[in-house]
């Protein structure tokens, strides 16, 4: 069994809301990026829903991102849209054991 990371970076013309946890702990939230990781002896992944809007917005626009990490077998997770009103795109990696880096980039 692995450890699970997952660090979300967003441009500095977009910021990140707060994280809402499905598994694991936010070990640092800053407004363009936040990290989960496993919490120690638990058995389950990290991850969850961030919500990504540009800065003053006036509208209630904004895209939100889910991403989980497994904790159990080496960069095995998932990540997707929920909502995507801005239009955003994302580059994922896994880098080393479960560890998953996902880049929020702004559309065409």
């Amino acid at each position: 069994m692995g450890n699970a990371a997952l660090t979300i970076h967003v441009p500095s013309s977009l910021v990140l809301g707060d994280p809402v946890l499905e598994g694991g702990k936010v070990v640092h939230n800053k407004p363009n990026e936040v990290r989960f990781e496993k919490s120690s002896g638990a058995a389950t992944g990290c991850g969850g829903r961030v919500q990504i809007r540009k800065k003053s917005n006036e509208e209630d626009e904004y895209s939100e991102l889910y991403a989980y990490v497994s904790y159990n077998c080496a960069n095995n997770g998932e990540y997707r849209w929920n909502k995507n009103d801005l239009g955003l795109k994302f580059h994922a990696r896994w880098v080393g054991d479960s560890e998953l880096i996902i880049d929020v980039t702004k559309g065409p």
